[in-house]
């Protein structure tokens, strides 16, 4: 098996790597697609209005809206974000949000952010046990295939999505730390201070 591997990999490498780029690259797309818009679909169940949706970096492929929600397309799928209203983002407990260099204060309806903050990495976990499962109904296509490489490519990148959960960088994980410490903060039975608008 692992000979067969190496003999494909070395028949035509500019062929493996540039089929490794371009099944890289739309596993990528899929799994921040999963991402974003399971942090989108939590704000929309917890009722928190989206200002935007920023997806990809780099050269912009698409800027405009739907419906009410601005949307900004880029060429590469490195990085992406959901963007609250400003009014629903302090609501929850956002402060300072202009400024680049936001804070967190628990209040009444910050029980909400968390979720939100949670959401992405959820999304990407289901979207690997998704894969999994294609994976295994389309036959377990072998890695020396075009199938088999989007597969695991895309376990790779919904994985790597999940991971966003770890406290690093400006990972939703750092988020997620900030919901806690803020909570822990908060004296017991105070509502907090009122969302300034």
């Amino acid at each position: 098996m692992a000979e067969d591997f190496f003999q494909f990999l070395f028949r035509d490498p500019l062929l493996t790597a540039a089929r490794g780029l371009v099944v890289g690259f739309v596993a990528s797309w899929i799994a921040l697609l999963f991402h974003e818009l399971g942090h989108a679909a939590a704000a929309w169940m917890v009722g928190v209005r989206i200002w935007g949706i920023r997806l990809g970096m780099g050269p912009t492929l698409w800027s405009g809206t739907l419906g009410t929600t601005r949307v900004h397309l880029a060429l590469f799928p490195l990085l992406g974000g959901v963007h609250l209203l400003d009014e629903d983002a302090s609501a929850i407990g956002y402060r300072d949000i202009a400024r680049g260099r936001w804070r967190f204060v628990w209040g009444p309806e910050a029980w909400r952010a968390p979720i939100i903050s949670a959401a992405g990495g959820v999304s990407n976990l289901v979207g690997l046990m998704l894969t999994a499962l294609c994976w295994n109904a389309a036959g377990a296509p072998a890695l020396g295939s075009s199938a088999g490489e989007f597969y695991l490519f895309n376990m790779v990148a919904q994985l790597a999505g999940y991971l966003n959960l770890l406290p690093w960088f400006r990972s939703d994980g750092i988020h997620l730390l900030a919901h806690i410490r803020a909570a822990r903060l908060a004296p017991v039975g105070a509502e907090g201070p009122s969302p300034s608008i």
